[in-house]
């Protein structure tokens, strides 16, 4: 447990998704011209946590779903692949 919490330490935010998950467990990611998508890559990337959030407060109201700010990390698998490329 404790390795877990220190990887989760060294993550660099980078950004900001709202996310709703139906009562079937289907997770879909807010964007304001398409609405709700189910590619997290299409939802809308938020910078600032209080606009991500008040989008999800506002989304939330007469929505029956469970609406949610979920972090965006920084990826490191960049460093993955050039590691590879260079063996």
């Amino acid at each position: 447990m404790s390795d877990e919490i220190m990887s989760d330490e060294n993550d660099v935010i980078v950004g900001y998704l709202v996310q709703r998950e139906d009562k079937d467990g289907d997770v879909s990611f807010w964007d304001p011209t398409n609405e709700w998508q189910e590619d997290p890559n299409e939802g809308k990337f938020y910078e600032n946590e209080d606009e991500a959030n008040a989008d999800a407060k506002a989304l939330q109201e007469g929505d029956s779903a469970t609406i949610t700010v979920e972090l965006v990390f920084e990826d490191d698998d960049d460093a993955e692949e050039e590691t590879e490329e260079k063996a």
